[in-house]
Protein backbone atom coordinates (compact mmCIF):
# COMPACT_ATOMS: atom_id res chain seq x y z
CA UNK A 1 0.00 0.00 0.00
CA UNK A 2 3.34 2.38 0.83
CA UNK A 3 5.18 1.42 -2.27
CA UNK A 4 4.77 4.76 -4.02
CA UNK A 5 5.29 6.87 -0.84
CA UNK A 6 8.00 9.74 -0.61
CA UNK A 7 9.26 10.78 2.33
CA UNK A 8 8.09 14.98 2.71
CA UNK A 9 9.28 15.61 6.37
CA UNK A 10 9.12 14.55 9.89
CA UNK A 11 7.75 16.53 12.09
CA UNK A 12 9.25 17.74 15.64
CA UNK A 13 7.03 19.88 17.90
CA UNK A 14 9.14 21.83 20.02
CA UNK A 15 8.58 25.25 22.53
CA UNK A 16 11.79 26.85 20.92
CA UNK A 17 11.89 27.05 17.48
CA UNK A 18 15.14 28.79 16.49
CA UNK A 19 16.56 26.84 20.07
CA UNK A 20 16.46 23.61 18.46
CA UNK A 21 17.42 25.08 14.81
CA UNK A 22 20.71 26.53 16.17
CA UNK A 23 21.16 23.13 18.09
CA UNK A 24 21.54 21.18 14.90
CA UNK A 25 23.22 23.20 13.01
CA UNK A 26 26.06 24.18 15.45
CA UNK A 27 26.56 20.55 16.01
CA UNK A 28 27.25 19.82 12.32
CA UNK A 29 24.39 17.73 12.19
CA UNK A 30 21.27 20.12 10.02
CA UNK A 31 21.38 23.18 8.33
CA UNK A 32 18.68 25.50 8.72
CA UNK A 33 16.90 26.24 5.43
CA UNK A 34 13.89 28.34 6.87
CA UNK A 35 10.17 27.49 6.29
CA UNK A 36 8.41 25.08 3.94
CA UNK A 37 6.50 26.62 0.70
CA UNK A 38 2.94 27.39 0.78
CA UNK A 39 0.50 23.99 -0.08
CA UNK A 40 -0.58 25.24 -2.09
CA UNK A 41 -0.45 28.60 -2.85
CA UNK A 42 -3.38 29.95 -4.58
CA UNK A 43 -6.77 31.99 -4.10
CA UNK A 44 -9.62 30.29 -2.83
CA UNK A 45 -11.60 28.70 0.37
CA UNK A 46 -9.24 27.03 2.72
CA UNK A 47 -10.75 24.27 5.31
CA UNK A 48 -9.05 23.25 8.51
CA UNK A 49 -10.49 20.65 11.06
CA UNK A 50 -9.03 19.51 13.53
CA UNK A 51 -8.98 18.24 16.82
CA UNK A 52 -8.30 19.92 20.24
CA UNK A 53 -7.97 17.07 22.32
CA UNK A 54 -8.37 13.33 20.88
CA UNK A 55 -10.53 12.85 23.38
CA UNK A 56 -13.00 15.88 22.23
CA UNK A 57 -14.84 16.75 19.03
CA UNK A 58 -13.12 17.98 16.13
CA UNK A 59 -13.16 22.40 15.51
CA UNK A 60 -13.66 23.27 11.69
CA UNK A 61 -12.08 26.77 10.78
CA UNK A 62 -12.94 28.21 7.01
CA UNK A 63 -10.68 30.73 5.85
CA UNK A 64 -9.62 33.06 2.40
CA UNK A 65 -6.33 31.57 0.67
CA UNK A 66 -3.67 33.79 -1.54
CA UNK A 67 -3.18 36.43 0.90
CA UNK A 68 -0.05 36.97 3.18
CA UNK A 69 1.16 34.20 5.40
CA UNK A 70 2.67 34.16 9.00
CA UNK A 71 5.65 31.90 8.57
CA UNK A 72 6.00 29.25 12.01
CA UNK A 73 7.57 26.58 11.32
CA UNK A 74 11.43 26.29 10.30
CA UNK A 75 13.24 23.27 8.52
CA UNK A 76 16.68 21.87 9.39
CA UNK A 77 18.07 19.81 6.44
CA UNK A 78 19.47 16.32 8.07
CA UNK A 79 21.37 14.98 5.44
CA UNK A 80 18.54 13.91 2.85
CA UNK A 81 15.76 14.28 5.41
CA UNK A 82 13.89 17.25 6.03
CA UNK A 83 13.04 17.83 10.05
CA UNK A 84 9.81 20.02 10.58
CA UNK A 85 10.59 22.32 13.33
CA UNK A 86 7.06 23.82 14.93
CA UNK A 87 6.75 25.69 17.79
CA UNK A 88 4.04 25.00 20.10
CA UNK A 89 2.88 26.13 23.16
CA UNK A 90 2.58 23.18 25.80
CA UNK A 91 -1.65 22.07 27.18
CA UNK A 92 -4.77 23.12 25.72
CA UNK A 93 -5.70 24.27 22.09
CA UNK A 94 -4.76 21.47 19.87
CA UNK A 95 -4.06 18.04 20.32
CA UNK A 96 -0.11 18.44 19.78
CA UNK A 97 -0.07 20.98 22.41
CA UNK A 98 -1.39 17.76 24.52
CA UNK A 99 1.65 15.79 23.23
CA UNK A 100 3.97 18.78 24.09
CA UNK A 101 2.32 18.97 27.46
CA UNK A 102 2.72 15.54 28.03
CA UNK A 103 6.22 14.18 27.02
CA UNK A 104 7.78 17.53 26.16
CA UNK A 105 9.78 18.43 22.45
CA UNK A 106 9.96 15.57 19.94
CA UNK A 107 9.03 13.71 16.79
CA UNK A 108 5.31 13.22 16.69
CA UNK A 109 4.60 12.32 12.92
CA UNK A 110 6.11 11.66 9.72
CA UNK A 111 4.60 12.80 6.18
CA UNK A 112 4.51 11.20 3.08
CA UNK A 113 3.41 12.19 -0.68
CA UNK A 114 0.94 9.82 -1.90
CA UNK A 115 -0.61 9.75 -5.71
CA UNK A 116 -3.56 9.40 -3.89
CA UNK A 117 -4.31 11.01 -0.71
CA UNK A 118 -8.14 9.61 -0.86
CA UNK A 119 -7.74 6.24 -1.43
CA UNK A 120 -4.79 5.79 1.19
CA UNK A 121 -6.82 7.77 3.86
CA UNK A 122 -9.88 5.56 3.63
CA UNK A 123 -8.02 2.65 4.04
CA UNK A 124 -6.78 3.82 7.25
CA UNK A 125 -10.06 4.80 8.92
CA UNK A 126 -11.57 1.51 7.47
CA UNK A 127 -8.49 0.05 9.73
CA UNK A 128 -9.43 1.99 12.75
CA UNK A 129 -7.29 4.83 12.01
CA UNK A 130 -8.87 8.46 13.50
CA UNK A 131 -8.58 11.79 10.53
CA UNK A 132 -7.33 14.00 13.33
CA UNK A 133 -6.39 16.73 10.89
CA UNK A 134 -7.28 17.24 7.05
CA UNK A 135 -6.39 20.81 5.75
CA UNK A 136 -8.02 21.65 2.09
CA UNK A 137 -8.36 24.20 -0.77
CA UNK A 138 -11.26 24.51 -2.68
CA UNK A 139 -12.31 21.06 -1.94
CA UNK A 140 -8.84 19.03 -2.60
CA UNK A 141 -7.26 17.65 0.68
CA UNK A 142 -3.38 18.94 0.64
CA UNK A 143 -2.42 17.88 4.17
CA UNK A 144 -3.89 15.30 6.76
CA UNK A 145 -3.00 13.44 10.10
CA UNK A 146 -4.22 9.67 11.01
CA UNK A 147 -3.87 8.63 14.37
CA UNK A 148 -1.52 5.54 14.27
CA UNK A 149 -0.41 5.91 17.86
CA UNK A 150 -1.79 2.69 19.22
CA UNK A 151 1.53 1.37 19.35
CA UNK A 152 4.72 3.25 18.99
CA UNK A 153 2.88 6.90 19.81
CA UNK A 154 3.36 8.08 15.87
CA UNK A 155 1.13 9.63 13.86
CA UNK A 156 1.61 8.90 9.87
CA UNK A 157 0.99 12.37 7.58
CA UNK A 158 -0.03 12.30 4.02
CA UNK A 159 0.12 14.75 1.76
CA UNK A 160 -0.38 14.75 -2.40
CA UNK A 161 2.11 14.49 -5.17
CA UNK A 162 4.55 17.24 -4.76
CA UNK A 163 4.17 20.41 -7.14
CA UNK A 164 7.20 21.15 -9.11
CA UNK A 165 8.64 24.53 -7.03
CA UNK A 166 8.13 22.24 -4.11
CA UNK A 167 10.14 19.86 -5.80
CA UNK A 168 12.98 22.99 -6.64
CA UNK A 169 12.82 24.09 -3.06
CA UNK A 170 13.77 19.92 -1.61
CA UNK A 171 16.74 20.36 -4.37
CA UNK A 172 18.19 23.55 -3.11
CA UNK A 173 18.36 22.43 0.07
CA UNK A 174 20.66 18.67 -0.52
CA UNK A 175 22.91 21.32 -2.75
CA UNK A 176 23.48 24.29 0.28
CA UNK A 177 27.11 23.63 1.06
CA UNK A 178 26.67 23.02 4.72
CA UNK A 179 23.98 19.74 4.16
CA UNK A 180 25.77 16.42 4.86
CA UNK A 181 25.80 13.47 2.82
CA UNK A 182 23.89 11.42 5.01
CA UNK A 183 21.00 8.75 3.65
CA UNK A 184 18.24 8.69 6.12
CA UNK A 185 17.43 5.10 6.54
CA UNK A 186 14.54 5.83 8.74
CA UNK A 187 13.53 6.01 12.51
CA UNK A 188 13.98 3.83 15.86
CA UNK A 189 11.05 3.71 17.99
CA UNK A 190 10.81 2.97 21.64
CA UNK A 191 7.67 0.89 22.15
CA UNK A 192 6.59 -1.58 25.51
CA UNK A 193 5.52 -4.77 23.55
CA UNK A 194 7.07 -5.49 20.47
CA UNK A 195 4.76 -8.24 19.15
CA UNK A 196 1.32 -6.54 19.48
CA UNK A 197 3.43 -3.29 18.18
CA UNK A 198 5.34 -5.07 14.97
CA UNK A 199 1.66 -7.05 14.17
CA UNK A 200 -0.35 -3.75 14.71
CA UNK A 201 2.04 -1.80 11.58
CA UNK A 202 1.51 -5.50 9.64
CA UNK A 203 -1.79 -4.99 9.89
CA UNK A 204 -1.68 -1.99 8.72
CA UNK A 205 -0.21 -2.49 5.38
CA UNK A 206 3.59 -2.16 5.58
CA UNK A 207 5.77 -5.26 5.10
CA UNK A 208 8.51 -6.78 7.24
CA UNK A 209 12.18 -6.04 6.62
CA UNK A 210 14.01 -9.25 5.94
CA UNK A 211 17.09 -9.83 7.32
CA UNK A 212 17.18 -6.81 8.97
CA UNK A 213 20.61 -4.90 10.24
CA UNK A 214 19.70 -4.80 13.60
CA UNK A 215 21.78 -3.04 16.18
CA UNK A 216 23.57 -5.83 18.09
CA UNK A 217 22.48 -4.53 21.15
CA UNK A 218 22.65 -6.86 24.18
CA UNK A 219 18.72 -6.73 26.54
CA UNK A 220 17.48 -5.04 23.16
CA UNK A 221 14.71 -6.90 21.52
CA UNK A 222 14.08 -5.42 17.91
CA UNK A 223 12.00 -5.85 14.90
CA UNK A 224 11.85 -3.66 11.54
CA UNK A 225 9.12 -2.38 9.18
CA UNK A 226 9.45 -0.74 6.03
CA UNK A 227 6.99 2.53 5.67
CA UNK A 228 7.39 3.64 2.09
CA UNK A 229 10.80 4.44 1.44
CA UNK A 230 11.98 4.23 4.78
CA UNK A 231 12.13 1.90 8.04
CA UNK A 232 9.92 1.47 11.35
CA UNK A 233 12.77 0.02 13.83
CA UNK A 234 11.05 -1.11 16.89
CA UNK A 235 12.70 -1.36 19.57
CA UNK A 236 11.60 -3.42 23.22
CA UNK A 237 14.53 -2.75 25.99
CA UNK A 238 15.08 -4.17 29.07
CA UNK A 239 15.54 -2.89 32.36
CA UNK A 240 19.50 -3.13 32.49
CA UNK A 241 19.66 -1.11 28.66
CA UNK A 242 21.48 1.92 29.66
CA UNK A 243 20.31 4.34 26.74
CA UNK A 244 16.86 3.32 25.12
CA UNK A 245 15.13 1.90 28.90
CA UNK A 246 15.92 5.72 30.48
CA UNK A 247 14.13 6.74 27.57
CA UNK A 248 11.33 4.49 27.26
CA UNK A 249 10.33 5.63 30.98
CA UNK A 250 11.05 9.08 30.93
CA UNK A 251 8.99 10.12 27.84
CA UNK A 252 7.20 6.64 26.85
CA UNK A 253 6.78 5.14 23.39
CA UNK A 254 7.42 7.23 20.71
CA UNK A 255 10.57 7.91 18.22
CA UNK A 256 14.08 7.90 19.78
CA UNK A 257 16.28 8.21 17.24
CA UNK A 258 16.64 9.03 13.80
CA UNK A 259 19.02 6.67 11.48
CA UNK A 260 21.47 7.64 8.85
CA UNK A 261 23.63 5.31 6.27
CA UNK A 262 27.43 7.55 5.97
CA UNK A 263 30.27 6.44 3.69
CA UNK A 264 32.56 7.18 6.59
CA UNK A 265 31.69 6.32 9.54
CA UNK A 266 34.94 7.34 11.38
CA UNK A 267 35.48 10.32 9.84
CA UNK A 268 31.78 11.29 10.84
CA UNK A 269 32.32 10.53 14.20
CA UNK A 270 35.45 12.47 14.52
CA UNK A 271 33.50 15.33 12.99
CA UNK A 272 30.35 15.57 15.70
CA UNK A 273 32.89 14.93 18.46
CA UNK A 274 35.33 18.27 17.05
CA UNK A 275 31.68 19.84 17.43
CA UNK A 276 30.93 19.16 21.66
CA UNK A 277 28.19 16.16 20.33
CA UNK A 278 28.37 13.50 23.10
CA UNK A 279 28.82 10.07 21.62
CA UNK A 280 26.56 7.29 23.92
CA UNK A 281 27.81 4.15 22.05
CA UNK A 282 29.62 2.84 19.23
CA UNK A 283 31.64 0.17 17.66
CA UNK A 284 33.26 -0.88 13.79
CA UNK A 285 29.48 -0.29 11.97
CA UNK A 286 27.23 2.21 14.09
CA UNK A 287 27.74 5.40 16.44
CA UNK A 288 25.01 6.71 18.65
CA UNK A 289 25.14 10.45 19.42
CA UNK A 290 23.21 12.01 22.60
CA UNK A 291 21.62 15.63 20.46
CA UNK A 292 18.72 15.26 23.16
CA UNK A 293 19.27 18.70 24.27
CA UNK A 294 16.54 20.48 22.03
CA UNK A 295 14.18 18.01 20.27
CA UNK A 296 14.96 14.86 22.53
CA UNK A 297 16.10 12.74 19.49
CA UNK A 298 19.20 10.89 19.11
CA UNK A 299 21.30 10.62 15.83
CA UNK A 300 22.73 7.15 14.54
CA UNK A 301 24.88 6.84 11.85
CA UNK A 302 25.34 3.20 10.31
CA UNK A 303 28.67 2.24 8.10
CA UNK A 304 27.49 0.99 4.88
Amino acid sequence: MSANWILNHLGMMVTNRNATLNHFQSLGVGVSVGPQPLLPYEEGEGELMFFQSLDGNPITNKYKTGGPHNFRDGNSQIGNCQLEIYPMKPGPGMFISEYLEKKGSGINHIAFNTDDIERDTKFFTEKGCQLVFNVSVNGKTIENYLDTRKYGDVMISLRPTSSAWENKWKENNLNHPLTNNWNFLGVGILIKDLKNTFDYYLDLGFSEIPNPKNINYPNLQSNQVKVGPIIFEFFEPSESHPIHNEILMERGEGISDLVFLVDDLEAEKIKLLNRGTNLLDSNETFAIFDTRKEGNTLIRLVSK
